[in-house]
C-alpha cells in the first residue's frame, strides 16, 4: 500500500456486523487509510457490537476507531427498549418484504451518516464507506441508492468553505446478502469477527431477522458459515 501519510482518509460507518464490515474491506482495498466511527445508541446488542468493532478494526489494520454515544434513539423501538420482544422465527419475512418491519430505529442512517460525515470532514477524509445493499433497501428505504445520492447532494451544501465534502460510498448497494458474502470472501473481509444479532450474548440468536439474512446469505453464495448459533 505504500506510506500511509500518502493514502486518501476514509471513514467507515461500522455497526460490527456483516454488511458494514464487507464494506470497510472493499474501503481497504479501494486504497484508503480506514478509519472505524461506530454509534453507540442504545442498542440491545451494544456490547457485543462493541467487541466486534475491536476485532474487525485490529484485523483491517484501521488507523483509527472512534466511538460516538447518543440517547436520541432510547425507548424509540425494540432494538433500544429493555423487555421489548424482536420479532423472531415465522414472525420474519426475510423473502419477500411488503413494509418497513418494527426494528426500524427513526431516521437511524440519516443521523448516523451526518455524524460520520462530520467526523469526516474535520479529518479532512474524503469518503464515507457504508454497508447499504439491496437486500435491505428492500424494506428500509435509508439503505436504496436514492437515499445515498440525495445524502451526497446535501453534503455538498453541508460542509465549510475551507472543507472538501466528503462522499457516501456504497459498495453494496445493488448487492443481495449472498454476493456481499461472496464479495468479503474475495476481499478476505473478516467476517468470522462480525456480529449480525440484534439481541446480546456469546452466540447469534439465528432467529432474528439480521440472523435470517446471515444464515441465508451464507447459505445460498455457498460459503462455510463461521456463524456459532443458539
Amino acid at each position: 500500500m505504500g506510506d500511509d501519510r500518502m493514502r486518501p482518509k476514509a471513514v467507515c460507518l461500522c455497526s460490527g456486523g456483516l454488511d458494514s464490515t464487507v464494506a470497510a474491506t472493499k474501503a481497504l482495498d479501494d486504497g484508503f487509510e480506514v478509519h472505524i466511527f461506530h454509534v453507540l445508541y442504545g442498542q440491545k446488542a451494544e456490547e457485543r457490537e462493541k467487541m466486534a468493532i475491536a476485532e474487525v478494526a485490529e484485523a483491517l489494520g484501521a488507523a483509527e476507531v472512534r466511538f460516538a454515544t447518543t440517547d436520541l434513539f432510547r425507548k424509540m423501538t425494540p432494538l433500544t427498549t429493555a423487555g421489548a420482544p424482536i420479532p423472531t422465527g415465522d414472525e420474519v419475512d426475510i423473502w419477500a418484504p411488503t413494509a418497513t418491519p418494527p426494528t426500524w430505529v427513526f431516521c437511524r442512517n440519516l443521523v448516523f451518516g451526518s455524524m460520520a460525515a462530520a467526523y469526516a470532514e474535520s479529518m479532512g477524509a474524503e469518503r464515507v464507506y457504508v454497508g447499504f445493499n439491496a437486500e435491505e433497501g428492500r424494506s428500509y428505504p435509508d439503505n436504496r441508492p436514492e437515499f445515498v445520492e440525495r445524502f451526497n447532494l446535501l453534503l455538498e451544501r453541508a460542509v465549510a468553505s475551507f472543507s472538501i465534502p466528503p462522499r457516501i460510498e456504497a459498495p453494496l448497494v445493488h448487492l443481495q446478502k449472498p454476493e456481499i458474502v461472496k464479495l468479503g470472501s474475495d476481499l478476505g473481509a473478516p467476517m468470522a469477527l462480525t456480529w449480525s444479532c440484534y439481541l446480546d450474548g456469546a452466540l447469534h440468536c439465528g432467529e432474528c431477522e439480521a440472523c435470517q439474512h446471515r444464515r441465508f446469505g451464507f447459505l445460498e453464495a455457498g460459503v462455510p458459515d463461521p456463524t456459532k448459533y443458539r
